[in-house]
Parts: C-alpha cells; structure tokens; sequence
C-alpha cells in the first residue's frame, strides 16, 4: 500500500509552527478545517484536521507512533493542534482503504505521526513570523532535551513547545474588506418600517423605512449599501490561536523480553472567533424574538422612544407598530472564547518472546481526552422583548410597560440611533432577572435558573477515549524467499462524548440558535490478523514475488460486527522496477455525534408540489389544477371537495418544522479501495526513484441528510420509503413535518494517479542538489446524494461553503521541493502548483466563474555556524509573489464568509516572512 513519508527536513523547510500546514502541501490531503475556514464554528474555531482524499476527516485516521488518539468532541477526527511540530521525526500517509490493518475511518488512508523517542541532546528553537503588511504575526518557541540512562537500556524525551498565531482580521486585506455585493441591512442604527401587512417592508424606495445617520438624525432608507453595517469589519480571516504542549517519551530495557515505554502529552489550545455583534428583528425567519413561538409584533408607536416623523408616517399607513432589524453594537460584541485541554497517556510493554527474537509481542494501554469550553456573551431575549415596550411613568419618567417586568427591574430600552442603549439597559438585556425558575431542556431534564444570573452562551464537551491493545509478530515458514511473517492480536477500545449547553441556549432564550445536549458512548471489541508472504527471491526474472493480506473483525455496542480486509501482491522482475497493487474493504463505523446527536426542532421554507392545485383559492383566485398524485395523497382529495382547493395558508407555511440531529440506527460505511502502481528503482541512475499509484476509493452507505426539499419531491415523483418516511402530513394532506435525521444515504467516488519523483545529483564538492516532485491527478470526484439520485460531479469545480461538496475537486496539483546544499548552507525552493477550477454556482455579482491555475513560490535558507553546527540560522518567506486569492461576493455560495473566497483552498495571508534559530547541545 502507497507510504508517503514527509521527513523532518521537509517539515523544517516549510517554516511551519504547527504541523497541519506542513500537511496540507501534500497532493494526497484535501481542503482541511483550520484557522482559515473556522471563525464561523462556535465551538470548533482554530481546530485543525486532516483530510485524506478529499473523503473528509471524518474517513481519515490519525495515529501518533501507530496508537489511537482521542478525536473532537463527538467524531474521531483528531485535532493536530496537539502534535509537537519539533518533536515530529516524520509523518507516513498511507493513502488507500487500511482498515483491516488500523481500524475503522482508514477509509481514505492513514497519517501517523512518528515521534523522535532517540533523541539526544538539547535543542532550543525560536522563530518569528509576520506578513510583509506588519500583521499576522506569529511567535513560536520550542525545547527538546533527551538522554540516555543506565548504559543505554532507558531513555527519556521531553518537549515544551509555545505557539502563539496572533490571527488576521478580514478587514486588513483589500480582497475581504468589505461585504461585497452589498452590506448587511441589519445596521447598526436600526431600520424602522411603518408597512402594513400588504407592503414589503424595508424597502429603500418606499418611503416607509426610516434610519438614522451617524450623528442620529433621522432619514430616509437608502439601501444597505449606504445605510448598511459592514460585517466583514469584525470577521477574521485567521482565527487567533495560542498553544502551549508539553511531551514526555521514556522507554526501559528490563530484558530483551521486557521492555517498558511511556508517552505522556498534555496540550491546551486557546482560541477565539469574532463575528458582528447579534441581529435582531421584530419577526421573520429565524428573528430572535420568536422566542415564545409567536412573533413580537412590533414596537407599539405610544413609546415615547419612537421618533414623532415615524409616528405619524405609521399613523397616517394605519399601523400602530413599528417592524425594526438592528445590530447590536452597544450591547455586546460576538466573539467565542475557546480553550481546549488535551491530555494522553500510553503505557505499554514490548519483548521478545523466543530467543532468537523472531516471535515479539506489544501490550499496552491508552487514554486521552479533550476539555473543549467555548463562552461568550449573549441577551436573555424574554428582557429584550420588555425592554423594548415602554410609556411615560407616573414622574415622567421613561417606564416599561409591563407592571411585571418592572418589578423584576426592567431597564427601558432605546433602539432609534447610533449607540443609544443605556449601559444599565444593556446590563438587563444579559441578566435573568425574575424568580427562580426551572427551564425544561430539550430532550429531557431540566435546570434552575436564578435572578440575577448573568446569560452567558456556555458550551463544554468532555471527550474520553480508552485503548487496551495487544499483538504478537513472528515468523512462520519459507517458500523460495524470506520467512512468512504473521502479526496477530486483539483491541478493546471505549469511547465517551458529551456536549452541554448553557440551559438558556437549550430552552431557545438567548440570542442564538436553539441547541441540544448531545451525550453518548459506545465500546468495540477488534480481532486481527496480517501476513507478508515472500513467495520467491532472487530468480531469474524474478527478483521478487510476495503476496499480502489481513483481516479484521470488530464487534461495535452500537451497530454489531462488520469485516474489513485486504490482499495484495507485489512483483520485481529486476531490482530496478516492483509493480504492486491492492485490493481493500474499508470500513467507518458511526460516530457518536451521528448516531446520538439530539434531534432538535428547526422551521422550514419549503414548498408542497400540491400547493395551490385543484380550483379556487380562499379568496376566489383561480389556481393551477391539482398535480397529478396529489390526490392519492391521504386528505388532500377531501380537503380540495370541502375548502375547493389545496392551498396553504400563511400560518401552515410559517409552521413546517422538522427534527435534524442523530440517528441511533445507522449501519456502518464500507468501501471498496483498489491501489496498483509501480516503484522504479534504476541502478544505472543512482538516488533516482520514480513512483506511480493509480487508486480508486468507492464508498457506499455513506452516513449523510437528505435535504428536506428533497424528501418532498423525491417522495411526491417516486413514493420512495426512504423520503417519504421523513415527510409528515396531516389528516388535510397538508406538510406539518420533514424531518432530516442522518441516514445512510449515497455514495462517494475518487479516483486518480500519485505520481512522485526524487533524485539528488552532486554538484561540486560538497554541493548537491536534492530534488522531490508530487503530482497528483484526479480522474473522478462524485458523489451520488441517495440511492439511484443525480451523479454530482465535482472534478474541476471549486468548494462552497455549506453546499455539500467534498472539496475543490483539482484536475491537477504539483508540488516541488528543490533543495540546494552543503554542510554549512542549505537554499530551498518550494513550488506549488493549483489547476483551475469551475465556480458552477454563480450569482449575478461573481467577477468569473473560471478560477485560472495558481502557482505559490516560497524559498527558504539556512545557515549552519560553524564546524559544529549546532547553530542553525534561518530565513524564509512563503507566497513569495503575494499572490491573492480569487475574489467571489459573501452572497455566493462558493465563499466562506467574511473572506469572499474560498478559504479553505487558497492562501489569504500574502506575503509572509519568517526567521529563526536553533541552538543544539
């Protein structure tokens, strides 16, 4: 199976502080989850993943000297955050389905992190990074020490590392300065409307939307261009993050038959988000002061806050409310505090067996888990409401109008302008105030609350991982060649993850979306079995000949037993050329967050293909004829003879909800993987070597939503259980429910060529030229939705953000390494080169829907004083020729917000320069 080594050379060259960005260079790893492409996440910001493929983390399996390692809350994908770059000896990616060896999620393949558990010495690193903008900075500083102890039998490693990436605000490159085609009409002064119910309301040419400008002198609505609020101002592009690690590795020697090794990791990660501060409207889709179920109508037009000239223009439109979306500057700003602790154990033991050490043996136990704390202000949305209604008091005085809500300590609250909310009614908008009372929590239990309690957005995940893993390597026979080596064993694993929310966010009180606890677990019980058999050696024409193969039975508590194997052969005519190849069934269990994650309610905007069929409408508008099928609908026919048509109403439109979230009955994913390529080797070319891997990664039941629009007419054309299930009618045929639970729904497909080169040539002297090029090729990146649904092909089209692709699906990605060297300086070149790529999803404001082929430039050199060596000077800089980033509006779906790119898949900082030094004792 293909092995892609990068070695601590590479990882050096690149300047990289934390080892993910060292990854993503790789032809082999798709777009991950970064600093970059997190501010968005509330919980998850700054975390770093790895995705092999383009398959996802989520099918890609993380090990750290070939042991488990706890994933984020609720899946298996491991936070590389955590990895100490300087204690890194090299990282093997071994692309292709490797469960039968690994385990479950090697779908896409495996990275393996290998420690430097042999270290001598002492080495002292510190680099500083910035942008040739004077930002982005980033501090790093690293120390190594290792001895050896008792005449060689022990040895212990230890590594502290600081990282410290200050992070980039959207605001400080041109290309993310500004909301683009249009700003926010949720402003920071408000919008004011005085529409009834048959007008649009906030309309910049109706004359009935007032706003204010900056010194608070009421106007006319302009549009959102003009009177918007630019929300790429508070956005990051980079996410900050500071990381703290510390790392002890130590092995004792008792006998060749008992040998003890320890690794110890602790890690804490603090990160941060911002976005602009929470909007807020009186109704609509997803306004916040929906809070109780029923719209807040509006700001009644006797509060003595409201403006005399939007008084009488809503008197004189016959309201007596006034609709109103304001941001919310003067109360709070919306950033997400995020601090991550990380701790890991193994404790192991290793010997031979026989005397002769052929038969050895490896036991050991691991634990790891994850603290993740996220918080950050919020409004208790009951106050807001109060706040917001008030009259002239008994003094004179500005009072809220709720007898009920005064007594509690309601603080009136102005909205009309710039700034206008008091500090006092600012600090009754973020505090419970009334008696103390208990909030049922969606999905059972509850929680008391009390007055005076400060209304904080709380989230804290505890994820818990348990190893108990043995195996025993021996040889068994030969044929013509070397032994039959076998490796068999067993593993025992058991995890636990729990995500609570703050009960105000539960209950759907705060300003936020409503979300539910998710808590669950689950144990597996894994035999296996793995055989590397030389068939012949050394024979005329058949310099080699071996077959492989391994198997793995894992019995899970949550979905049963399933099989992974695999089998494979490698032949050599000659010493120059081995032509290899293998077939694997792959596996990936559900994890918890997909099998238990709380299934919480959510309101649609979804349409009925029977909506306004069958003759007149309520008030006499003649409507289209029933659609074919809808009469078979139970009700619909009924409903049609008694009302003389099937037409919604606007509160059976408002009132379509559907329950998202985890299904405790899903199956596990399986794909067929097939690997063949061919290594040459010339002896006639000496440090020459040139390999070409061809793979193919089918997976099927893929653990995935059907999208609620997509049960409708998928269930209204073909009746298909597998939609119809999700949509719930009532006894009128009318939709009242369409649920989009996780399913095993439909297929993914990648396939390609890995093609890399290395060659080192001696120049003069001591002078050489290393030379390493990656090329990989894709032929197909697809996926079908659900089971006989549309082939959705992604080769060669750009990623969106939150459109269900798999990645920028590149036709073509290259990277060089070109070093040039002596024992005393060392100039690296790194190229990398992006294909081009279709935006298929554009909107009337994208400036291209072709994405022309990106070349990035960086180089680095490296000074070793001395005969010595042990001072090592550096200097680089990566995106040596600034280049920027295709620029897409924030309305397109491609872009991630706040960044009008893609962010995942281009650079954003620019220019960045970095230097060095490394002190070795």
């Amino acid at each position: 199976m293909p092995i892609q080594s990068v070695s601590l050379e590479r990882i050096q060259q690149t300047g990289a502080a934390n080892i993910q960005d060292v990854l993503a260079t790789l032809p082999q790893v798709g777009q991950n989850f970064s600093r970059t492409s997190s501010n968005f996440s509330t919980t998850g910001n700054g975390q770093a993943t790895v995705n092999l493929r383009n398959l996802g983390s989520s099918r890609t399996l993380v090990l750290i000297d070939g042991r488990r390692s706890v994933g984020i809350a609720g899946t298996s994908a491991v936070d590389i955050n955590n990895i100490p770059t300087d204690l890194v000896e090299r990282v093997d990616v071994v692309t292709g389905g490797a469960s039968a060896v690994y385990g479950s999620e090697a779908v896409a393949g495996v990275v393996n992190f290998v420690l430097k558990d042999k270290f001598e010495g002492l080495s002292v690193r510190g680099q500083n990074t910035i942008s040739d903008k004077g930002d982005a900075g980033r501090q790093y500083v690293s120390v190594t020490g290792g001895k050896s102890f008792s005449d060689g039998r022990g040895h212990v490693v230890a590594n502290f590392s600081y990282d410290d990436d200050h992070g980039l605000r959207s605001r400080n490159r041109s290309f993310s300065a500004n909301d683009f085609p249009a700003r926010s009409s949720y402003a920071a002064q408000g919008l004011f409307d005085v529409s009834n119910a048959d007008q649009t309301a906030f309309s910049a040419t109706s004359g009935r939307t007032f706003t204010f400008t900056p010194n608070n002198t009421l106007k006319g609505y302009q549009g959102a261009n003009i009177d918007g609020y630019n929300r790429d101002h508070d956005r990051y592009l980079s996410v900050p993050v500071e990381r703290y690690m510390g790392t002890l590795l130590a092995n004792y020697d008792f006998s060749d038959a008992f040998k003890v090794y320890f690794q110890g990791q602790y890690a804490r990660t603090n990160s941060s988000s911002s976005l602009e501060p929470s909007a807020i409207a009186n109704s609509g889709p997803g306004a916040a002061l929906n809070f109780d179920g029923s719209a807040y109508a509006g700001i009644p037009i006797t509060s003595p806050y409201v403006p005399d000239a939007i008084r009488q223009a809503a008197i004189a439109n016959g309201v007596n409310v006034i609709q109103f979306r304001r941001r919310s500057n003067d109360i709070f700003s919306r950033s997400n505090n995020n601090n991550r602790d990380y701790w890991r154990g193994v404790l192991g033991v290793k010997g031979d067996i026989t005397s002769d050490s052929k038969w050895k043996y490896d036991l050991y136990y691991e634990h790891s888990q994850t603290r993740d704390h996220t918080y950050s202000q919020s409004i208790y949305m009951p106050n807001y409401g109060a706040a917001l209604s008030n009259e002239i008091g008994p003094n004179g005085q500005v009072q809220c109008s709720d007898p009920a809500a005064r007594a509690a300590g309601c603080v009136p609250m102005n909205i009309f302008g710039y700034n206008t909310v008091s500090a006092a009614a600012s600090k009754f908008l973020q505090t419970y105030t009334g008696p103390t009372q208990t909030i049922a929590l969606d999905g059972g239990g509850s929680v008391n609350v009390v007055n005076g309690q400060n209304v904080l957005y709380d989230y804290l995940a505890n994820v818990k991982q348990d190893v108990i893993s043995g195996s025993v390597t021996g040889e068994l026979f030969s044929l013509w060649g070397k032994p039959i080596s076998i490796a068999f064993g067993g593993e025992y694993r058991h995890e636990k993850s729990s995500e609570v929310f703050d009960p105000f966010t539960q209950a759907g009180l705060s300003a936020g979306n409503q979300l539910s606890n998710t808590k669950g677990k689950f144990n597996v019980k894994e035999a296996f079995v793995e055989i590397d058999a030389p068939i012949v050696e050394d024979r005329p024409g058949l310099y080699y000949l071996g077959l492989e193969g391994a198997a793995r039975y894992a019995d899970y508590s949550t979905i049963g037993g399933i099989w992974s194997f695999k089998g494979g052969a490698t032949y050599a005519p000659v010493p120059d050329v081995r032509f290899r190849g293998v077939y694997a069934r792959a596996t990936r269990a559900p994890n918890i967050s997909e099998l238990f994650s709380a299934q919480s309610q959510t309101f649609l905007a979804v349409s009925d293909p029977c909506d306004q069929g069958g003759g007149t409408s309520n008030d006499g508008t003649p409507t289209r004829p029933l659609p074919a099928g809808c009469s078979a609908i139970p009700g619909v026919a009924n409903t049609v003879a008694n009302r003389g048509s099937f037409t919604y109403t606007l509160a059976q439109r408002q009132t379509i909800d559907g329950l998202v979230g985890g299904n405790p009955n899903l199956k596990a994913e399986t794909a067929d993987t097939i690997t063949a390529g061919v290594v040459f080797t010339p002896r006639a070319i000496r440090n020459l070597s040139l390999t070409v891997d061809y793979y193919h990664i089918k997976v099927k039941n893929a653990i995935g939503i059907i999208g609620q629009q997509t049960s409708i007419d998928e269930c209204f054309t073909g009746g298909n259980p597998l939609f119809c299930n999700n949509v719930v009618r009532d006894s009128g045929g009318f939709i009242t429910r369409v649920n989009a639970i996780n399913l095993n729904t439909g297929s993914y497909l990648v396939s390609g060529l890995d093609i890399q080169g290395r060659y080192s040539v001696p120049i003069t002297g001591e002078w050489k030229l290393d030379m390493d090029v990656m090329y990989n090729h894709r032929f197909k990146q697809e996926q079908t939705p659900f089971p006989g649904g549309p082939v959705q092909d992604e080769l060669g089209q750009a990623d969106c953000y939150n459109c269900g692709r798999l990645g920028s699906g590149f036709k073509d990605h290259v990277v060089g390494n070109f070093t040039l060297g002596s024992s005393n300086f060392q100039f690296n070149y790194r190229v990398e080169y992006l294909g081009p790529l279709w935006d298929t999803l554009p909107s009337q404001t994208d400036v291209a829907t072709r994405i022309p082929a990106y070349w990035y430039h960086n180089i680095q050199g490296k000074f070793l004083v001395g005969d010595t060596r042990k001072m090592e000077l550096y200097v680089g800089v990566n995106n040596l020729f600034d280049k920027k980033p295709p620029f897409f509006g924030d309305t397109n779906t491609v872009s991630w917000p706040g960044t009008n790119t893609i962010a995942n898949t281009y650079d954003l900082y620019g220019r960045m320069i970095y230097a060095g030094a490394t002190f070795k004792f």
